[in-house]
């Protein structure tokens, strides 16, 4: 397929704070844009963040350029551990489903970061790095950077970045869908086949620290979002989203929670992505009020 650049503003990166997360006001160096299938894009770029280059992939709505900025409306979607940013296009289901949706969907190239900054790692700032994706973005698709139009999912380590980096931007995405995710995580004590062996190279050994990675500890952070937790009933991350859900209806907060039969695989993944599409599609206005 063939490629493009983009070139954007030649000025020395800015930022400027916009909501809750910086949004571009220029680019330092040009994007490289490849077409992997017709509406979905790879944007490969320098990370300033990570210090290295880095790709993210797009899915288009159809006719996109017509829409007015305005009115454009953004679903992140965060790939699970081992996967990567191509996971949800190479599958030919998915893909369809994706550019059938309406949405801009990114989806980031997040490698075996936890999309956190690390506490012992101090050059994976992978918090960081999907700002710097979003703002990127944004600035090279004239999609608002700020407003009720966005919101954000993620599949096992992306459902758990989906939730944690939701309540570290309060008020960012008007829905929040996560699928198969880590949500009581990380921490030890759970039952036996019901748990997850804690990365110490990402998160470290200190257990009081973990707390402050745990989203369901700062669930309360999510009030005013729509939420779709949805796990499976032979899923080893089953009681952890049943901690997550107890936690928000001890809140107040409302949110649909969905048991699909299956484990923690990519099968139900496939059968999850329809039911985020439409709880997206649902929360997101379709045109900006005046």
């Amino acid at each position: 397929m063939g490629t493009r650049n983009f070139m954007r503003m030649p000025v020395v990166w800015m930022l400027v704070m916009s909501g809750s997360f910086p949004v571009a006001a220029g680019t330092a160096a040009e994007l490289e844009t490849e077409e992997l299938f017709p509406r979905v894009e790879a944007v490969s770029f320098e990370s300033a963040s990570l210090k290295k280059r880095k790709r993210t992939v797009i899915v288009l709505p159809e006719n996109w350029r017509s829409i007015k900025p305005a009115e454009r409306r953004m679903l992140v979607i965060l790939h699970g551990r081992g996967r990567h940013e191509r996971s949800l296009v190479d599958d030919k289901m998915i893909r369809q489903q994706l550019l059938d949706s309406g949405l801009f969907v990114i989806l980031p190239d997040g490698d075996d970061g936890w999309y956190l900054n690390s506490p012992v790692r101090q050059q994976d700032v992978y918090e960081m790095y999907l700002e710097e994706v979003l703002a990127k973005m944004a600035n090279a698709y004239d999609l608002p950077g700020k407003g009720p139009q966005w919101a954000i999912a993620g599949w096992s380590m992306g459902g758990y970045g989906c939730v944690r980096f939701a309540e570290r931007h309060p008020g960012r995405f008007a829905a929040v869908s996560s699928m198969i995710g880590l949500l009581d995580f990380p921490r030890n004590g759970l039952p036996a086949g019901q748990s997850y062996k804690v990365p110490v190279e990402r998160f470290g050994t200190d257990e009081s620290v973990w707390k402050q990675f745990n989203p369901l500890i700062h669930s309360e952070k999510l009030r005013g979002t729509s939420l779709m937790i949805i796990t499976a009933d032979q899923a080893f991350d089953r009681t952890m989203n049943e901690h997550f859900r107890d936690r928000l209806t001890a809140l107040g907060l409302p949110h649909q929670y969905v048991e699909l039969k299956g484990g923690h695989t990519f099968p139900v993944v496939r059968a999850a992505i329809p039911l985020v599409l439409a709880h997206t599609q649902r929360v997101l206005p379709r045109k900006t009020r005046k």
